[in-house]
């Protein structure tokens, strides 16, 4: 029973994608349910950090990385653009 209800709770829950782009895009096909808006730009701030964390060579140095979310028809809600660049007086 406990299921069932959360499965109900869980499809009223508004839906969000978030589609990531570094060196090749990555389409989000499942999307997650989140509460509303706050908490799906807290998972995109979340990914962002995720993905610098697990590919810190691949981040400095290469083109601009970005974490797009949109609703269930595809409309862009935000997103969010990272770019790591070096100074000439940084060490190679």
């Amino acid at each position: 029973m406990a299921s069932s209800r959360l499965t109900t709770v869980e499809s009223t829950l508004p839906q969000f994608y978030f589609h990531t782009d570094t060196l090749t895009r990555t389409n989000d096909n499942e999307g997650v349910n989140l509460p509303g808006a706050l908490e799906a730009r807290r998972q995109a701030i979340a990914t962002c950090g995720e993905m610098m964390k697990d590919s810190p060579e691949a981040f400095w140095g290469s083109r601009p990385w970005s974490v797009t979310v949109t609703d269930t028809v595809g409309l862009i809600l935000w997103e969010l653009s990272m770019d790591g660049t070096a100074s000439a007086a940084a060490p190679t």
